[in-house]
């Protein structure tokens, strides 16, 4: 997706209108083209089905002397013609509906395109902002209350500008996903993680769901991946978000880190009630599961990622669990 909002799929109605153009030349191009070739074609069909009026006649053309007859007289078979001209028009009115039906979706088909794209940013948006707004709506009211009984209030003025300046980053790299630019470069994936727990431990506390977390598997020794540190931590933020909807009040998140050849992990493990069918419908974008939560989000939390550990060339999935709950990995390559 592009910064410049016409290259990420919005719809210009200039190139609306330059579509619109297009289809109707090539159109007119490809009918007059048809009409010629059909009409060639009519008339050499007529030509092939009549008769020579000398032949009518059983007299020798070239015997003929006294004007009787004259030379290259023809008698046009009417029945015949009519069905060659039945032909015709049946051919121009099918070869107009397979040459509208081809530039049609040829023009149309990059609109559509843009309109999906559009739709899909729109939604990415509204959801990737949904959590912080909520982070920001809490630390507000959190704000007033220390107002309110005289406490000290610089702690939550900090954490509110940490909170805006992580709204700015994640609208700055929806840019960069809307314009399909990647921006890779070495991560420090347990600060990543770290400040991913952080930006949503005041909702996870609101609901009453603590988040614990494991040390790396080897502590003191930078884990680092390869990946843009703000599209990370939405994945992160993003998987975190669905565990704290889904889990009940009084219960623990555990994250965990872990490494597999050339690969990082991070695990979340909620104990909600988990999933039941397929888990992977939920890595598609508007579906919901069904497991008897009373959290109805839209659908598009681990759809986005997932997109987003797929632009790094990692992956994120479902692994099963011992008990009720679910557990989902992200795993990402290891900065050689």
């Amino acid at each position: 997706m592009s910064r410049h909002l016409k290259s990420t799929g919005s719809i210009d109605p200039a190139s609306g209108t330059t579509a619109v153009r297009s289809i109707s030349i090539r159109m007119m191009l490809a009918m007059s083209t048809i009409t010629v070739i059909g009409a060639l074609m009519m008339i050499a069909g007529i030509m092939f089905g009549s008769r020579h009026e000398a032949t009518e006649q059983n007299v020798n053309p070239s015997e003929v002397t006294d004007g009787r007859l004259f030379k290259g007289a023809w008698i046009i078979d009417s029945e015949k013609a009519v069905i060659f001209i039945i032909f015709f028009v049946i051919g121009i009115i099918a070869a107009t509906g397979v040459v509208a039906w081809y530039f049609s979706r040829r023009e149309i088909t990059p609109m559509q395109e843009a309109m999906r794209l559009q739709r899909n940013f729109v939604a990415d948006a509204s959801h990737e902002l949904k959590t912080p707004l909520a982070v920001i709506g809490a630390r507000t009211e959190l704000l007033d209350h220390r107002l309110q009984h005289g406490k000290d209030p610089d702690q939550v003025i900090e954490d509110l500008k940490d909170d805006v300046t992580r709204m700015d980053n994640v609208i700055n790299d929806l840019l960069l996903a809307a314009q399909s630019a990647v921006k890779r470069e070495p991560t420090n994936l347990p600060a990543a993680m770290q400040h991913a727990i952080t930006s949503v431990d005041l909702l996870a506390r609101r609901k009453g769901v603590s988040i614990r977390q494991s040390l790396p598997p080897s502590p003191g020794v930078p884990l680092t991946v390869i990946g843009g540190r703000i599209g990370i931590e939405r994945c992160i933020v993003a998987v975190l978000d669905n565990a704290i909807a889904h889990s009940p009040s009084g219960s623990v998140i555990n994250v965990a880190m872990g490494i597999d050849n050339t690969l990082a992990s991070i695990t979340v493990r909620d104990h909600g009630p988990g999933i039941s069918g397929d888990p992977e419908r939920l890595f598609t974008r508007f579906a919901r599961a069904d497991s008897g939560s009373d959290h109805q989000g839209y659908g598009l939390g681990l759809a986005l990622a997932r997109d987003i550990a797929s632009r790094y060339q990692g992956r994120i999935d479902v692994i099963p669990v011992d008990g009720p709950g679910t557990a989902l990995r992200i795993a990402l390559p290891l900065a050689r």
